[in-house]
């Protein structure tokens, strides 16, 4: 009996090892298609009460396939451009912040940033910039999942807590509906609201002709990549782009744009939307972004940008529930009376 277990452990580790083999390639696609599907879900299901499922997935999946084909267009135009606007404005970034005096060797902290972080977006981009029919496989593949992800989400969810064990099953429970809370406030409002912040500042330096559209689809990526990190956010780009405007004389456009950057970038949307979508206990550590962005970076690539935070996350919830349960054990444990009070009454 022995034997026989250690074949099918055997069998067993075999299919994950060719498994992983063969996804290992697909793995940011499988990633995105699953943190954009769980974004999109509450609108697929209102999508779906008026349409139907399948009808509303194919509706989502097509505005997805849009936006893949745009990006497709604009890694083909400008990814290059990019590139080097990028280097050029991270490089700026990181040279101003590390001219503020920061304490506790955070400076140190940055000046290693600001070498590893460009050489690793340099490698991602340009590993997109050579190899543009990848890129369009891992939008086939990501298209195919997240359709798949939407028409089955009542399946894979029920699944999920058909999974849990039945020894401390209501404790299994808890930690998913908390790890939901934690999903939805880095996925649903954070990553969501930044990346809708970078689409904005992109916009607007186009519209206000600030720089050219590489410059400006640059801007707008390290906007998303700024609004992510604590205190830090999206205001300093647009600050930047009116301060241009009104230096090279356009002073009216520089009260419009800056206008428009705290309407649709910073403060007024971190004032009015994101407090209707962060559920109240699902605030994002300022350790748990800094931490998770950057370090998921250096780690996984573009893809750490949801593998970090979004781990991170998770941990601090388990780690919540498990001392929630040791206040619960101790609270229930009888009160031994002490040996002194036992004499002292004899």
């Amino acid at each position: 009996m022995k034997t026989e277990s250690l074949v099918w452990l055997g069998i067993s580790l075999i299919i994950l090892f060719l498994v992983w083999r063969t996804v290992e390639p697909l793995i940011s696609p499988i990633i995105f298609s699953l943190a954009i599907a769980y974004i999109f879900h509450p609108f697929h299901m209102r999508l779906s009460q008026k349409f139907g499922n399948k009808k509303s997935a194919v509706m989502l999946t097509a505005m997805m396939a849009l936006l893949a084909g745009i990006l497709l267009i604009g890694a083909a135009l400008w990814l290059r451009d990019v590139l080097n606007y990028l280097y050029v404005y991270i490089g700026d970034f990181f040279n101003w912040l590390l001219g503020v005096n920061l304490p506790f060797g955070i400076g140190e902290s940055l000046h290693a940033l600001s070498k590893t972080i460009p050489e690793k977006l340099g490698d991602i981009l340009l590993g997109y910039t050579f190899s543009l029919p990848k890129f369009l496989l891992q939008a086939i593949v990501f298209l195919a999942l997240f359709y798949a992800i939407l028409t089955n989400s009542e399946f894979l969810s029920m699944e999920v807590y058909r999974l849990l064990p039945r020894e401390n099953r209501e404790l299994g429970i808890h930690l998913v509906e908390r790890a939901k809370i934690t999903l939805n406030a880095i996925l649903r409002t954070w990553l969501m609201l930044s990346v809708l912040k970078g689409i904005f500042l992109t916009v607007g330096f186009v519209l206000f002709e600030i720089t050219t559209v590489s410059g400006a689809i640059a801007a707008g990526i390290l906007c998303i990549v700024l609004e992510l990190l604590p205190v830090i956010g999206g205001w300093i780009l647009w600050a930047i782009g009116a301060a241009y405007l009104i230096k090279t004389g356009n002073i009216a456009l520089g009260v419009l744009f800056a206008v428009y950057g705290a309407v649709f970038i910073s403060p007024i949307p971190d004032i009015t939307i994101r407090p209707k979508l962060v559920a109240e206990g699902a605030k994002v550590s300022s350790v748990v972004a800094l931490v998770g962005i950057f370090g998921g970076i250096m780690s996984f690539g573009i893809k750490g940008v949801i593998i970090g935070p979004v781990a991170l996350g998770l941990l601090v919830t388990l780690l919540e529930e498990w001392k929630e349960q040791e206040k619960e054990t101790l609270s229930k444990e009888p009160t031994q009376p002490s040996k002194a009070r036992h004499s002292k009454a004899a």
